[in-house]
């Protein structure tokens, strides 16, 4: 199974066409949050229309830069992972939004609110599978998560569930300068970069976890 990996691409639909025509064919697209930036339902539901279009299996949460009008019109157009499990397969994908709380004028969940989205989504899943966690802030105390001051901003709830759980991949994003991939234990996680800047990852989990950070080129 392939899959395109998007993150933080804030409304640029030229940065998703051109992502989507580079990435070729896959079986799903994922959607790592900041889909928009401050933008509409409207607007959202117009870039994963977009996203359909090339590869009709399309998964998303929403990101900081979203809203929770954002996420409810995610489950309306039934691509949304947050708080939900789906299966593809042999696989179990489940996810989580927002960002932990920092200033306030924000998407931000609680720590608590991401551990109980992510619990219910996995108890959502057929077990055994291989299990795809899709959330937007990446787990703390990594080298996914550091800020260009050195700050690390990733939710220690995603790390804490990914120490207990040990999915098979785990796809983030937020924190743009932090792009990178990095195995946890038996967990490959992935950080895809600023999807407007034409930063994404291919990821194949046909029998080993293959990533692959990709970048559109410059004109």
């Amino acid at each position: 199974m392939k899959l395109v990996c998007i993150t933080d691409l804030h409304g640029d639909v030229a940065a998703l066409d051109g992502i989507l025509a580079h990435a070729g064919a896959v079986d799903v697209v994922l959607l790592g949050g900041d889909i928009t930036n401050f933008g509409t339902p409207s607007a959202v539901e117009v870039l994963v229309k977009r996203a359909q279009k090339s590869c009709p299996t399309v998964m998303a949460v929403a990101g900081n830069c979203d809203s929770t009008a954002i996420d409810e019109r995610l489950i309306e157009l039934d691509v949304s992972l947050y708080g939900r499990g789906v299966m593809v397969g042999d696989f179990g994908f489940y996810g989580v939004s927002a960002m932990p709380p920092w200033n306030g004028h924000m998407y931000e969940l609680t720590e608590k609110q991401i551990t109980v989205a992510l619990e219910t989504g996995r108890q959502q899943l057929a077990q055994p599978c291989r299990e795809i966690l899709l959330t937007h802030p990446p787990p703390r105390d990594t080298r996914l998560d550091v800020t260009r001051s050195g700050e690390h901003v990733g939710s220690s709830s995603v790390r804490e569930f990914i120490e207990l759980t040990r999915p098979t991949l785990v796809v983030c994003g937020h924190i743009h300068e932090s792009r990178g991939i990095e195995d946890f234990g038996r967990t490959r996680m992935v950080n895809c970069g600023a999807a407007y800047r034409g930063q994404y990852a291919m990821v194949d989990v046909t029998a080993d976890v293959k990533v692959e950070l990709r970048e559109l080129p410059r004109e």
